[in-house]
């Protein structure tokens, strides 16, 4: 039938590219040659991939048989197509072979007509030891071939049929061989039958299904199933041959007789017919019903059987472990030309409960709070002991298994469920000295800046000069990456300052920092004060880890490509202690409000502001357009005061700035200045406490590398940007630069020191600044004083105040007056 025409033409181009499952042109849609002459008589109708022909037994040449009324038709009723084969005179039979390759052609006869065996002998001897050629292309005389190619293993041929026969007795028939490599003949035909080479026979036949010749053809579904041949199991089809005939038997038969077939196709069953688990049949079995409930059993592979139904059929198994669910799918033998040709089986066995997954995690009795399940890696702090991980699986048949690496300190939980296998690790950290700082993270080239958070860094105690470096927690652009550490830290110690430097390969431990895999890393820090300041380079990956202490006195982002919205201010600020941190960002970088402070882009800061008592240190030189210091110099009359700062300036008019020039005995001269220089220390009397504040286009010096100190005879007037201890220097205090075996000393303040080896040094340096009386407040009136007296012009004088001229004096820093 037409709908089934692309189906088997489909199946015929494949068939020649590989095996054919189907015979072309089997519903007759695939076209026809018209007014063919068959025995003289022309008017025949031969569908395409066809071949007509007649034949008959016995003495009788096929040449003397009257053919005069037989015909063969290709017959339409406007949809579709279907053949006729009406029966000649004299018993002509009236049948149709598969053609183009075929079993004979439409010359029936050998070795002049002397024989109306319909086969192949090319020899001309008739011995029924002749070999059918392998080439079954040839249609010529005494070259006739062994059928169609075909080469599947169907098991029934379905059809429709009509039939009129006068006789009730007698019976129209289809027969379908299939078989192996051979010579074969006709398979109408009973003489020297080759069973041998027979892979299966399918045989239909029937009596009249017509009342009269001249009835309406209604063609009735007929199905013959293949019966196996003697050898079957040792045989592979190489062709098939069709025979189609107004009777069962050839020479039988009256004349006008006819048959009427259509839609021959071959069907491959795909089914199970039985099923046993255990020995046992599954109870209910039926061929067409799909699903059976066997969930009251474990599924073993070794108890279940099943046989196919489709002698070419092949079943296929697949269990699920996870669900419990056997699947059986069955494969027709045409599977590969046809995807329907299957049926599908389920068969629910005991659901396991498999998962493969832990539910929870412990370590000493306390939960991981962090823990999930499709996460692998947890750090705890503290050491593995036996039995101390435990653990939860998350489906009750889980197996699991543990492993512990005292190398790695890597505790290892293996769970298999199934098919579904995972491993969970967890790494016993050691207990460390915690510094915290702010990490920034940047990547590339060139750099981009990823993160400025604020993180914790362990350093563990020191055991035969070596540490190891932890820093949990590691994420990169927001996404965590694991745990790093770095082991065996060389931990060397000089002056107070512990040098860090390790290159070594490590495992991020982290279930992405698993993924990267070994990466070689480079640690360099310094632990100082309490304080640690450490890079980390990955090269592979190109990232770089700067940390610093929260109170460091400045960042720097002016090589990285920062976006203050991804990176925004506030979160390089965040949990920043010092409040003179200085930001230093790549010129250009927009979003930057006027008024922050102490944030430079490129060389050019809008303010800068200092908060005494503050540390304070810059790497860079900048422009800072507006300064705001919020110390309050005094100004009572010749109040002296010190301060270093990073930017020299005018000295304003009411304000006296001097530098050390010399040293006079117990006193240091100082010289007043009109420039001062960034980074030097000074002394300073002034009338305005807020003169500083009036700058403006300051220049900024960095002060890493900076020389603090003026140095005059073997004494140094020495400037800090730190809070310190310091031993053994003079701090000034009450007009003098008094000794001091330890003292401390405010960032932007001085110090005097006396170079070792120096003249014995006095307890306390008098000040003298040249042309100006300073360091004297509060002058009193008093009759005697034994302490060391000074005049106006810092010249000790002897003796005491009682024997001293009229005048004023200096004791003890404070004016006193001699009447």
């Amino acid at each position: 039938m037409k709908k089934q025409l692309l189906t088997l033409a489909l199946l015929a181009v494949a068939g020649t590219a590989g095996a054919q499952y189907q015979l072309p042109n089997g519903n007759f849609e695939g076209g026809y040659t018209d007014n063919v002459t068959i025995g003289g008589n022309n008017g025949n109708q031969v569908p395409n991939n066809w071949h007509w022909f007649h034949d008959k037994t016995g003495s009788i040449d096929a040449s003397t048989v009257a053919m005069s009324a037989m015909h063969n038709y290709v017959v339409t009723d406007g949809n579709n197509h279907y053949v006729k084969l009406v029966q000649g005179s004299m018993g002509g039979n009236g049948n149709l072979t598969t053609g183009i390759i075929n079993a004979g052609n439409s010359l029936a006869k050998r070795d002049g007509g002397k024989s109306n065996y319909n086969w192949s002998d090319p020899t001309g001897k008739g011995e029924n030891t002749t070999k059918v050629p392998t080439d079954r292309s040839g249609q010529n005389e005494g070259k006739s071939a062994a059928g169609q190619t075909f080469s599947g293993k169907p098991d029934a041929v379905k059809f429709k049929y009509a039939a009129y026969l006068k006789n009730a007795s007698q019976r129209i028939q289809l027969r379908v061989v299939v078989h192996g490599e051979g010579r074969y003949r006709d398979p109408e035909y009973s003489k020297d039958n080759y069973d041998d080479i027979k892979w299966g026979v399918a045989t239909f036949n029937d009596t009249c299904t017509l009342s009269s010749k001249s009835d309406k053809v209604v063609l009735k579904e007929a199905q013959a199933e293949f019966v196996a041949g003697i050898n079957q199991s040792s045989i592979t089809p190489a062709a098939v041959l069709v025979s189609l005939t107004t009777n069962e038997k050839p020479g039988v038969g009256d004349q006008g007789n006819f048959a009427c077939f259509d839609d021959i196709e071959f069907v491959y069953y795909h089914a199970l017919s039985s099923a046993t688990y255990d020995g046992q049949a599954i109870a209910n079995f039926d061929e067409n019903t799909l699903s059976y409930d066997l969930s009251s059993q474990v599924y073993d592979e070794n108890k279940f059987a099943c046989t196919v139904k489709g002698v070419g059929a092949e079943a296929v198994k697949s269990y699920d472990e996870a669900t419990g669910l056997l699947t059986v799918t069955v494969n027709g033998n045409n599977i590969s030309a046809d995807a329907t040709s299957k049926t599908v089986y389920t068969f629910q066995f005991k659901n396991k409960d498999y998962t493969g997954v832990l539910s929870a995690l412990s370590v000493n009795g306390e939960k991981i709070e962090a823990f999930a399940e499709d996460s692998y890696h947890y750090t705890v702090v503290g050491d593995y002991t036996h039995d101390c991980v435990k653990y939860t699986t998350k489906g009750a048949d889980d197996a699991v298994t543990t492993n512990y690496d005292a190398a790695t300190r890597i505790c290892s939980i293996n769970v298999v469920g199934g098919t579904e296998e995972n491993t969970y690790f967890v790494k016993f950290a050691k207990a460390t000295t915690d510094y915290k700082g702010k990490m920034s993270i940047v990547m590339g080239e060139p750099l981009d800046l990823l993160s400025a958070a604020t993180s914790t860094v362990g350093i563990t105690t020191p055991v035969d000069g070596k540490a190891d470096f932890q820093l949990l927690g590691f994420e990169l652009g927001g996404d965590p990456i694991g745990d790093i550490f770095v082991t065996d830290v060389p931990y060397t110690e000089e002056d107070g300052v512990v040098n860090l430097y390790k290159e070594q390969t490590i495992t991020i431990f982290g279930d992405n920092g698993a993924n990267h895999g070994p990466l070689p890393v480079v640690l360099k820090g310094t632990l100082k004060d309490g304080k640690l300041t450490a890079n980390i380079g990955i090269a592979p990956v190109g990232v770089t880890v700067d940390i610093v202490p929260l109170d460091a006195t400045s960042l720097d982002f002016s090589s990285n490509a920062v976006d203050l919205e991804g990176t925004p201010l506030a979160d390089m600020k965040a949990d920043m202690t010092n409040s003179n941190m200085t930001i230093f960002l790549p010129e250009g970088t927009e979003g930057v409000d006027a008024k922050e402070s102490n944030v430079v882009v490129g060389t050019t800061a809008s303010s800068l502001s200092l908060a005494d008592g503050n540390d304070w240190g810059v790497t860079k030189d900048f422009t800072a357009t507006a300064v705001s210091y919020d110390r309050a110099f005094n100004t009572e009359d010749n109040y002296v005061q010190s301060f270093v700062l990073p930017f020299g300036f005018t000295v304003p008019t009411g304000t006296t700035v001097a530098e050390l020039s010399s040293v006079n005995g117990d006193n240091l001269v100082f010289k007043p200045v009109k420039e001062t220089v960034a980074n030097k220390p000074y002394l300073v009397v002034t009338t305005d406490a807020d003169f500083i504040n009036k700058l403006t286009n300051v220049q900024v010096k960095a002060t890493t590398g900076a020389d603090l100190t003026t140095t005059v005879d073997g004494v140094s007037h020495i400037g800090s940007y730190t809070a310190q201890n310091v031993a053994n220097v003079y701090g000034y205090t009450n007009g003098k630069f008094v000794k001091a075996n330890n003292g401390s000393v405010k960032p932007f303040r001085t110090y005097i020191k006396v170079a070792e080896g120096t003249q014995t040094a006095p307890m306390a340096f008098g000040v003298n600044i040249e042309g100006t009386v300073t360091g004297i407040n509060n002058a009193t009136t008093a009759a005697t004083a034994k302490e060391a007296i000074y005049n106006l012009q810092g010249v000790r004088v002897s003796g005491d105040l009682k024997h001293l001229t009229k005048g004023v004096y200096i004791v003890n820093g404070q004016k006193v007056v001699v009447k």
